[in-house]
């Protein structure tokens, strides 16, 4: 089909969506205030006065956000920009479409953040480009309401009148502020957010940019008595990198305590050459950080929810604007590849060609071209200057040091505690003297553990090779401890199918769980506290019955094979009692 008889259609925007769409896109409540004081910010503004209360007078109990400056104010086209979509009258930009200076606001959304309330006010005074000055008060009732339930734009009334020579300021009070839980507006929370992810918590002051410097929050947030004076600029514990003196104050701990940082300006973007980074990079350990950051949990103190963890807030931040974007947006992986060692790194890389999303909450609409080329310069940067550096391989060559260090102290305290140990166990163990016939009298000790018990029966084997019948071919460890015996040469001699076991055991129990009945000859244990007829079970499920049988000369402990099974009897030596019966050996307390 030709185009001919041409007609022209405009594209129309559904405003009530479009807004909504927008107020809706921040979800993170706490936007508000980060929108506000970039809004102040952008309007010179120096100090900036943060209170949030919920009001006693309704039975509601709303939540109310009231933010004053004493910026420039808002002239008739600020304030209409104030209550417009996409208008930014700050916003300037050069010759080639860069934006120019300093200003936070560009797309014209920050705002809306105020509509999910009830109510929005502001209140300014503000200096005309003609020299006079005029003051306005103006409020909107429901955005939100208006916005979801009706389906249309909210409007807004407004008085003005001469200024009258006062200083410039604005007001903006946000009352029904809707949040799910007023928690995020602690005043502890809020602190923390102000100085992590709005623009007074810029990374800029590092980098040398000093044209915020010396502004101040007063900062009341929920369950705050008075204000709370904040600087500007985002907070960094104080260099402590002299290795020497720290390992002086904390000995091996040292590394809990380090700082150092490394600042990298205005650095080249391979294949965009038009477009550059900053990096700030600092390197903090544990205890630097808990000191240095009250919202950090910590041992010896109760936990609170809104404390958080090393792992959730530090690593490898994105920044625009030199505002760091939130902890989902971090990334750590261009920096390292282990699984903590980004907790160490307290970090950012700002770049001014980032494409934010429009609630500035991620970096997803920057083209992935672009994206990876910013992760190489930061990964070599990481690499040639950084984990180069004489420093950062002095710090890693001390922990090296330290860690070695450790382990041998570690070793050391381990064996000077198991030495303590021992000892009051040894004070604890009954003695025997016994001489064997022709033989110097030895000091025999009670076993309290297997190998004990084979040691006590090799130096009696030894002494009298007559007081067991069976000779022992091998040891092994392999499972428990075990020997190998063969039965008696007229038996049939050293044959493998004479072979048997005998078991060595602290103590005889119901379990028997390292060899069968068939193959065993004898149980070597020092004690028994089983009764005659107890049942024990073998490796294979099978049981015997212990028999205890006492003579005028001995106790004899036996397990008696079935009696419909021709099967040998296995005899048990339980050495207390054996050795005290066969050779007088009472074993007693050291004196």
């Amino acid at each position: 089909m030709e185009m001919t008889n041409r007609k022209k259609g405009t594209p129309k925007v559904k405003e009530d969506r479009s807004f909504r769409e927008i107020v809706e896109n921040f979800t993170d409540p706490r936007e508000v205030i980060r929108e506000a004081i970039s809004n102040s910010l952008d309007w010179s503004a120096s100090i900036i006065k943060i209170t949030v209360y919920e009001d006693a007078t309704r039975a509601d109990r709303e939540l109310v956000i009231k933010i004053w400056d004493n910026g420039l104010g808002l002239t008739r086209e600020r304030f209409s920009a104030f209550w417009n979509l996409a208008d930014s009258p700050g916003l300037h930009r050069d010759k080639f479409g860069k934006k120019m200076g300093g200003k936070v606001g560009e797309k014209g959304h920050g705002t809306k953040t105020y509509w999910k309330c009830r109510q929005v006010e502001v209140e300014s005074i503000a200096k005309e480009e003609d020299g006079s000055d005029w003051y306005v008060l103006g409020e909107m009732k429901e955005p939100i309401n208006t916005l979801v339930q009706e389906k249309r734009v909210p409007d807004y009334d407004y008085v003005e009148a001469p200024g009258e020579g006062k200083e410039s300021f604005t007001e903006v009070t946000i009352k029904g502020y809707h949040t799910r839980t007023n928690e995020d507006f602690r005043h502890e929370t809020l602190k923390d957010y102000i100085q992590w992810f709005t623009k007074f918590g810029s990374v800029e002051l590092e980098l040398g940019i000093e044209g915020n410097k010396g502004k101040v929050i007063e900062l009341q947030g929920l369950g705050k008595g008075d204000p709370e004076v904040l600087g500007f600029g985002h907070p960094f514990p104080p260099l402590l990198n002299n290795i020497k003196q720290l390992q002086k104050q904390y000995k091996d701990t040292w590394p809990k305590y380090y700082v150092n940082k490394w600042v990298f300006s205005s650095v080249q973007i391979e294949a965009f050459p038009a477009s550059s980074i900053d990096v700030i990079f600092y390197l903090e350990g544990d205890s630097a950080k808990r000191v240095h950051n009250p919202m950090l949990t910590r041992q010896r103190r109760p936990h609170e929810r809104w404390h958080y963890t090393v792992s959730d807030r530090y690593g490898l931040y994105v920044c625009r604007d030199y505002i760091p974007l939130p902890p989902s947006q971090r990334v750590n992986e261009w920096v390292t590849t282990g699984q903590s060692e980004w907790t160490l790194y307290h970090a950012f890389v700002n770049c001014q060609d980032f494409e934010l999303t429009a609630n500035r909450g991620g970096i997803g609409n920057t083209d992935r071209s672009f994206l990876t080329k910013v992760q190489e310069t930061v990964e070599k940067l990481f690499k040639t200057k950084i984990t180069a550096s004489e420093e950062y391989r002095a710090y890693e060559e001390e922990i090296d040091l330290t860690k070695k260090r450790g382990a041998i102290d570690t070793s050391e305290e381990d064996e000077k505690a198991d030495v303590e140990k021992r000892y009051y166990q040894v004070k604890k163990k009954h003695l025997a003297q016994y001489q064997a016939p022709k033989r110097p009298s030895v000091t025999l000790i009670e076993p309290r553990q297997e190998v004990e018990v084979l040691m006590l029966f090799t130096i009696m084997k030894a002494l009298r090779p007559d007081l067991f019948e069976f000779d022992i071919l091998d040891y092994s460890t392999s499972r428990g401890i075990d020997a190998l015996c063969a039965l008696d040469p007229t038996q049939g001699g050293l044959e493998r199918g004479n072979l048997r076991y005998v078991e060595f055991k602290r103590a005889l129990t119901h379990e028997f769980g390292d060899h069968t009945f068939a193959r065993l000859a004898a149980v070597v244990c020092w004690e028994c506290n089983l009764e005659d007829g107890a049942k024990v079970r073998d490796f294979a499920g099978k049981e015997r019955a212990l028999q205890i049988t006492k003579t005028a000369d001995e106790t004899i402990y036996m397990l008696l094979a079935p009696r419909d099974l021709p099967l040998p009897n296995v005899k048990v030596y339980v050495l207390k009692d054996y050795l005290k019966e066969k050779l007088g050996i009472f074993f007693k307390a050291r004196i």
